[in-house]
């Protein structure tokens, strides 16, 4: 036979093991994610808050720097009208001088914000332009012959055009960036907006995912823990947040309910082998007085009797002395204490076992046993000493219900549709109320007498059947009487399961 598997049970050693698995990842708790994300839309909000600002100060002085230079404009193009009614007509070089030092006055009393703009290199060139503007201004009028103003107005009229070029040109540069920058800061808060909202979205969609996964895994740990599964947590995650505690936290109370679970287990077992000792207390004296009454008839006669009788009177006594042996070696195994051990076993020869133990309290309840077993039946996986327990207390709880001379049917059959192995305890009893059907497999909840039951014993074989992934239900309950079912996973054929021994 193949070796036995065993479910996984939580020591101090793997408990300690798992949580030792859970502290040494590296932690990235929820609480620093939200810090970070926090922090980085923070710091994105500060980058565009100092953009902007920085925007509209560059935006100021760009204006600022449009005003002085139309007022430049002004004062020049002013210079360069009075200049023409000068050359044609020899009046208003005053005032042309006049703004043309106004202009001057502008350019140098706001130097720094142009310097600003325009840079140094061409603040100088703008005020080389006017500088030679001017000259050429006062020569103009200190020249008298036409020779020598004829050599002076080309040179007055490139500087003048060039000073007007010069200017307009920036001045016209530094439009198109103004209207670009205004464009540009009426976008960007836009833009910031709505990747902002896809960020928040994106960080809400993650975080909600993460919290929402970690919450279903533990809704499955506590649905496993319900169904009797006591395996430890084990790491899901690469790194460990707050939930680590909790899957720690965990781990301590399933191996709190483990050790629980086994005290209930054999506080209940104990219980049942209170009631099997009953009958087989009864069911010893037969072979003990045989005993008895042989080894007193062979002292009386053992002068009389001859060898073959004497032989015979001794195998007598060994037998039933042999017989002793098997109904308390029964009993024995059914109370022994043992590690859950899944193995393969035939589904047949526990119940039978089962039956065999629970034999005398039928004979001394003056109950009908009937058994109902298909031919053929497949192999499951379980314990042997945990499925005997769960069989024994269904057929001493149909006992308890029935009359003398009562019915308790127990069979067992392959279910084709769902591969399951079913095993049926039937009985013609009172059957359950309705109202409280939904409530028999409650820990401490019973409809017997006080002193009577514990209301363990169907809550116990659920948690047993569960960990061998199993289900038992009521199947039906009336006047006519109640019938429980237990399902197991079949795995394999019966001569698939003997050509493993």
């Amino acid at each position: 036979m193949s070796a036995p598997l065993e479910l996984p049970a939580l020591t101090d050693d793997n408990e300690e093991n798992e949580n030792q698995r859970l502290k040494k990842r590296p932690s990235i708790s929820i609480k620093m994610t939200i810090a970070i994300s926090y922090a980085l839309f923070f710091l994105l909000c500060v980058g565009i808050t100092i953009w902007s600002f920085w925007t509209i100060s560059v935006l100021e002085d760009k204006i600022k720097f449009l005003e002085i230079t139309d007022n430049y404009l002004v004062e020049i193009q002013q210079a360069r009208r009075f200049e023409k009614n000068y050359l044609l007509y020899g009046t208003n070089l005053d005032d042309a001088l006049e703004h043309q030092a106004n202009a001057k006055k502008i350019l140098t009393g706001n130097s720094e914000t142009i310097k600003k703009i325009m840079g140094e290199k061409n603040f100088q060139t703008k005020y080389d332009y006017m500088q030679r503007y001017h000259n050429q201004l006062l020569r103009l009028g200190n020249t008298e012959e036409a020779g020598s103003r004829d050599d002076l107005v080309p040179l007055l009229r490139k500087y003048g055009g060039e000073m007007v070029s010069f200017a307009e040109e920036f001045v016209k540069k530094e439009r198109s960036s103004v209207s670009h920058m205004l464009k540009l800061a009426k976008r960007v808060p836009l833009y910031f907006i709505s990747g902002l909202l896809v960020l928040i979205m994106i960080f809400v969609v993650y975080l909600t995912q993460n919290l929402m996964v970690t919450l279903n895994r533990f809704m499955e740990y506590t649905k496993r823990i319900g169904e009797g599964d006591f395996s430890p947590i084990v790491p899901a995650k690469k790194y460990k947040d707050e939930f680590t505690k909790l899957a720690e936290a965990f781990n301590t109370m399933i191996k709190e309910l483990n050790h629980k679970h086994s005290i209930l287990l054999e506080s209940h077992k104990l219980r049942a082998i209170g009631t099997l000792v009953a009958g087989v207390a009864h069911e010893l004296n037969n072979p003990l007085n045989n005993t008895l009454l042989t080894a007193e008839m062979l002292k009386e006669d053992l002068a009389v009797l001859s060898e073959t009788e004497k032989i015979e009177m001794i195998d007598d006594m060994i037998n039933e002395t042999e017989r002793s042996q098997v109904i308390v070696k029964g009993l024995l195994d059914f109370a022994r204490e043992s590690e859950t051990s899944i193995k393969p076993l035939k589904i047949e020869k526990i119940v039978s076992e089962a039956l065999r133990l629970v034999a005398n309290q039928i004979k001394m309840a003056m109950v009908k046993l009937e058994t109902d077993f298909d031919d053929n039946l497949p192999g499951i996986y379980g314990d042997e000493q945990l499925l005997m327990q769960v069989f024994v207390n269904l057929i001493i709880n149909a006992l308890d219900v029935l009359p003398p001379r009562g019915k308790v049917c127990v069979g067992i059959h392959k279910d084709k549709k769902t591969d399951f192995v079913v095993v049926e305890v039937k009985d013609n009893g009172p059957g359950i109320p309705e109202h409280i059907q939904s409530r028999i497999f409650e820990p401490f909840f019973t409809t017997k007498g006080e002193g009577k039951g514990t209301g363990l014993g169907l809550s116990v074989s659920k948690g047993i059947i569960r960990k061998l992934g199993g289900y038992i239900h009521l199947k039906r309950s009336s006047e006519s009487g109640t019938v429980i079912m237990v399902s197991l996973p079949a795995v394999e054929s019966p001569a698939e399961m003997m050509s493993k021994k």
